[in-house]
């Protein structure tokens, strides 16, 4: 996967706040994202795993991280098994929070400020933190009291607390999760939920293979035995039920719904739908939903 082509993922700041938190239950895992703004996430409750430029951990309640402009991050339901679910606390502020002032009266509150902006503003990494005595776990809580409530001056009142949770990360003794390799439970499982959540992108089995510490032949063995299917068939078949949906659903041209689900060789998209639905992309929407879009300029293959 090239890390330029993965996905950016915008949020909208409501009412000019450059700040907003909020509350996701991993239900299994979802899209490899990054943003343009940080982003401090908080595990309240369950376990899971972390996948986080390139390096890949489990995670449990209490552990705190600060994600960086531009750096790729994924959750992961550990075992979807287990009645607990994994939940996050997501702070996620703008670039402008951590600018200093330019004013001359430089007074000791500001001082230190400047210090704590400036540390994670120079950030290039993520930087992780394992709560001690419920110390962060006491502003996240208070941070999504307020914004539930939405009280007179609870936007202040979440900045106030943001100064505070940076304070605490500042102080706090940052710790390095073991990167080692480990070991997923379902390996096939997991294969086939990134796939379908990540079909867009330009996956490559290799970098998946290493990313959860197993061999590609490993792999194709155990998707082949479970599926029946090799991770190029899974991948080609996922991206063509997709297109289907979308050929069906919306009047978007062929070639259009190709790159959508990650094809930009039209070639090799018509070859595959072909393969697997008996039809050309402009037949199959033809006979789905009556239109006749696109179906003069399929190539010949």
């Amino acid at each position: 996967m090239t890390i330029s082509e993965l996905k950016i993922a915008e949020h909208p700041f409501e009412n000019n706040n450059p700040l907003s938190f909020l509350t996701i239950d991993v239900v299994q895992s979802y899209q490899q994202h990054a943003h343009p703004f940080y982003e401090i996430i908080y595990v309240s409750e369950g376990k899971g795993l972390l996948f986080i430029d390139k390096e890949s951990f489990e995670v449990s309640e209490g552990d705190l991280f600060f994600i960086p402009i531009g750096i790729h991050h994924m959750f992961h339901r550990q075992d979807s098994k287990q009645p607990a679910q994994l939940q996050i606390m997501n702070c996620m502020f703008l670039p402008e929070v951590l600018m200093t002032s330019d004013s001359q009266d430089n007074l000791a509150w500001d001082e230190e400020f400047q210090e704590i902006a400036g540390f994670f503003r120079q950030s290039q990494r993520w930087l992780g933190y394992r709560e001690q005595n419920n110390e962060f776990a006491r502003i996240m809580y208070s941070m999504h009291l307020n914004q539930m409530n939405a009280t007179p001056g609870y936007r202040y009142k979440l900045y106030l607390s943001l100064l505070e949770l940076l304070h605490t990360m500042h102080m706090h003794n940052q710790f390095s999760y073991p990167t080692t390799p480990m070991t997923i439970e379902d390996p096939v499982a997991f294969a086939i939920n990134y796939v379908q959540t990540h079909y867009r992108d330009p996956l490559k089995l290799d970098e998946l293979c290493q990313w959860i510490s197993i061999s590609p032949r490993h792999l194709q063995r155990k998707l082949k035995h479970t599926t029946g299917q090799t991770f190029i068939q899974l991948l080609q078949n996922v991206r063509v039920m997709h297109s289907c949906e979308l050929l069906i659903e919306t009047q978007w041209s062929v070639q259009m719904v190709a790159a959508e689900v990650g094809i930009h060789d039209m070639k090799y998209f018509y070859r595959i739908f072909k393969t697997r639905c008996g039809l050309t992309p402009s037949q199959f929407r033809k006979q789905h939903t009556g239109s006749n879009l696109q179906q003069s300029d399929e190539p010949q293959i």
